[in-house]
C-alpha cells in the first residue's frame, strides 16, 4: 500500500497549524468486498506510538472536552460519523494560543494526532465511533486538565453553541486558568 500524504487541516483560515498536530488522509483500497484503509505505521511518523487504544461511542451534539494532557499524544480515527476536532496550543511556543478546527467524517478517513499540551475537543455533529490511541497507557498519573469549552479565549467555533456535556465540564475554569494550569503541573513535574 501506498503511505498516504498529511491533509492540510480545516483551520477555519486562521493560518497555520498547530506544531505537532497531524491530520493524514487514510487511502482505502476497495474491491467488491468493500475497503481496507491503514491506521497507523510507524514509518509515518505521527508521533509516540500508541501503547493503548479505546473505542468510543458518542451520542449526537454531545461535546468531549476541551482537556490538555502534559505527558501523552492522542490519536483519533473515526469510523462512523461525523465530529469536529477543536484545537488551542497552550504550549509557550512558537503557535502558543494557535487555534483550529478539524472537521472529520467517516466517508473521508484520517487519523488526527494531538500533541502534548495542546487542548482538545471533540464535538459529535452525529452519533460517532471512534478509534482513541494514547501513546502513555492511562493510569490517572496525565489527569486532564480541562477549561470552559465556550471561552472565548479558546479560539474555537463548535457546530453548536448548546452541545451536551458532563457536570463536570461546566465547571471547569477559563482557557487563562487552564494554561496557568499547565505551566504549574509541568514545572512541577520536570523537578
Amino acid at each position: 500500500m501506498k503511505t498516504p500524504a498529511p491533509l492540510a487541516p480545516d483551520n477555519n483560515g486562521a493560518g497555520s497549524g498547530i506544531a505537532g498536530v497531524t491530520v493524514r488522509a487514510l487511502d482505502p483500497i476497495g474491491d467488491v468486498r468493500g475497503a481496507l484503509s491503514e491506521i497507523y505505521r510507524d514509518e509515518w511518523d505521527l508521533g509516540p506510538r500508541p501503547v493503548q487504544w479505546d473505542f468510543i461511542r458518542t451520542n449526537p451534539d454531545v461535546l468531549r472536552g476541551v482537556h490538555v494532557h502534559r505527558l501523552r499524544w492522542d490519536y483519533f480515527v473515526l469510523l462512523d460519523g461525523q465530529a469536529r476536532i477543536g484545537l488551542t496550543d497552550v504550549r509557550r511556543a512558537g503557535t502558543f494560543r494557535r487555534s483550529m478546527t478539524i472537521d472529520v467524517d467517516s466517508e473521508h478517513p484520517m487519523i488526527v494526532t494531538v500533541p502534548p499540551g495542546v487542548a482538545h475537543g471533540v464535538f459529535a455533529k452525529s452519533a460517532l465511533l471512534y478509534l482513541y490511541g494514547l501513546s502513555v497507557a492511562w493510569d490517572g498519573t496525565d489527569e486532564d486538565l480541562g477549561c470552559r469549552y465556550d471561552d472565548p479565549a479558546l479560539g474555537l467555533q463548535w457546530s453548536s453553541t448548546t452541545p451536551r456535556l458532563l457536570p463536570r465540564d461546566l465547571e471547569l475554569p477559563d482557557f487563562d486558568t487552564l494554561v496557568r494550569q499547565y505551566e504549574a503541573q509541568t514545572a512541577s513535574s520536570a523537578t
